[in-house]
C-alpha cells in the first residue's frame, strides 16, 4: 500500500540573484521540481511508500529527474517515458518578498502529455492516498488524465488530497476542471489568496445559477493576490475572524451538496500557520514552527507531505488502514479525527512546510522522520 502522486514531474532551473527575470538572469541552479515530484519526495522521507503517475521525456533531463526520485526510494512504475517529447523545464525567479515567477519551457512537454488511458484503475486502487494540485489541471491532455484518477479514487473510496494552486489566466475549461476537483476532494488546501480567489469564484457560480439555472463557467474578477495583509487576531494570535468567515465561506459552497458531502479546508497562512474547516464547520487553528528559512519554494508541497503521514499515522494508530483493518482504507476514517487530531495533523504538516526552507531548491530540504520529530517536541 502506498500513496500515489499524480501530476506534474519537472525540472527546476532556480535563478541564485533575486529580483531578476529571464532577461537579465546568469546563474541557475538545476533541481528537480514539479508538485507531484515534490510531495513524493516529502513522503518517501518520512517513511511513507509513495509512487508518482507522470511523464517525461527520454533525454538527460529525464534521466536526471528518475536518479533523484530513485535515490529517494520513489516508487516510478508508474512515471511513464515519452520517446518523442522533451522533459519538462521550468526557470524560477525569485522577487522580493519571497514572491516567484516562473517560465514553464518547451509547450507542450512530456509532463503536460499523460494521458487518460495511461492512468489505471490499479495503480490506484491500493492506495491508501491519492494527491494532485490545480497546477496540473491548466493543461491538457493531462488534466483529463488527473480528472480521471480522481474520479477512480472517489469510485474505490481512497482519500483524496487536492491542492487548489492556480492561475487565474487560465481558460474556462480549465476553471471547471479546478472546480470538479475541489468538489470531489476529500481535503483541499489552499493559501490566502488562493481561499480569497475561489470563494469569490464560487459566490460568482452560484449568483450564476441563481439566475439561470445553469452555470456559464467559473470567471472571478480577483486577482490572485491577498488582500488581508495580517491573518492572525492581534491579541490571541490564531487565526483572525475575518479568515475563519472566509474560510467557512468557501468550505460551504465546497460542501453545499448534502447527498456528496464536500471537503475538509485547509488554509496554508505562511509565516503565520495554517487553519482547518471541518465539513461541519468546526475551525481549528495551529501556529507555524520557527524555522531559519533560506527560500520558501515548495513549503506547500512539503505542507501536504507532512499533513498525509500524519493523517496516515493516525489511521494507522486507529486501527483504520489497510494494515491494520480489512485490507481497504477509505476516506471515512477522516469523520474520526477530533480536534486535538487536526491540530495534530496542521502541527506536522507546519513543522514539514518550516522545515524545507532549508534549502533554495523545492525538495533538498525536506525532514526526516527524525528531524521532523525533533522540531515538533519543541511545541508538544
Amino acid at each position: 500500500m502506498s500513496v500515489v502522486t499524480i501530476g506534474e514531474v519537472v525540472v527546476d532551473w532556480i535563478s541564485t540573484e533575486i529580483g531578476t527575470d529571464f532577461t537579465d538572469a546568469r546563474d541557475f541552479v538545476r533541481s528537480l521540481g514539479g508538485n507531484a515530484s515534490n510531495v513524493a519526495i516529502g513522503l518517501a522521507r518520512l517513511g511513507v511508500p509513495v509512487s508518482l503517475i507522470g511523464k517525461r521525456g527520454d533525454d538527460p533531463h529525464g534521466k536526471y529527474l528518475d536518479s533523484v526520485l530513485q535515490k529517494e526510494k520513489v516508487d516510478l512504475k508508474d512515471l511513464i517515458v515519452d520517446h518523442g517529447s522533451p522533459t519538462a523545464q521550468c526557470f524560477v525567479f525569485r522577487h522580493q518578498r519571497e514572491e516567484y515567477s516562473f517560465f514553464n519551457w518547451p509547450r507542450p512537454n512530456a509532463s503536460h502529455l499523460l494521458l487518460e488511458d495511461e492512468v489505471k484503475e490499479e495503480s490506484i486502487a491500493a492506495a491508501e492516498f491519492l494527491h494532485a494540485t490545480g497546477i496540473s489541471l491548466t493543461i491538457a491532455p493531462r488534466r483529463h488524465a488527473v480528472i480521471k484518477a480522481f474520479k477512480i479514487a472517489k469510485r474505490l473510496g481512497v482519500p483524496i488530497s487536492f491542492d487548489a494552486g492556480f492561475p487565474t489566466g487560465e481558460d474556462r475549461e480549465a476553471r471547471e476542471f479546478a472546480l470538479t476537483a475541489l468538489k470531489t476532494a476529500d481535503i483541499v488546501k489552499v493559501n490566502l489568496s488562493e481561499l480569497e480567489f475561489w470563494a469569490d469564484a464560487l459566490e460568482q457560480e452560484n449568483k450564476s445559477q441563481e439566475k439561470t439555472l445553469s452555470s456559464h463557467g467559473i470567471t472571478p474578477n480577483k486577482p490572485l493576490s491577498a488582500t488581508i495583509v495580517d491573518p492572525l487576531d492581534s491579541s490571541s494570535r490564531k487565526a483572525s475572524e475575518e479568515v475563519i468567515q472566509l474560510g467557512k465561506k468557501l468550505s460551504s459552497f465546497l460542501n453545499g451538496e448534502k447527498s456528496s458531502p464536500g471537503p475538509h479546508l485547509i488554509v496554508t497562512l505562511g509565516a503565520y500557520g495554517s487553519l482547518l474547516i471541518t465539513r461541519d464547520s468546526m475551525d481549528v487553528f495551529a501556529p507555524a514552527l520557527p524555522a531559519e528559512a533560506i527560500s520558501e519554494l515548495g513549503a506547500g508541497d512539503a505542507f501536504i507531505a507532512g499533513m498525509i503521514a500524519e493523517l496516515l499515522a493516525f489511521a494507522k494508530q486507529n486501527g483504520k488502514s489497510a494494515a491494520e483493518g480489512d485490507g481497504h482504507m477509505t476516506a471515512d476514517f477522516l469523520s474520526d479525527l477530533k480536534e486535538a487530531d487536526w491540530r495534530r495533523v496542521l502541527t506536522v504538516a507546519n513543522a514539514v512546510g518550516a522545515l524545507s526552507t532549508r534549502s533554495m531548491t523545492a525538495w533538498e530540504g525536506l525532514p526526516t522522520q527524525e528531524e521532523l520529530s525533533l522540531l515538533v517536541k519543541t511545541v508538544a
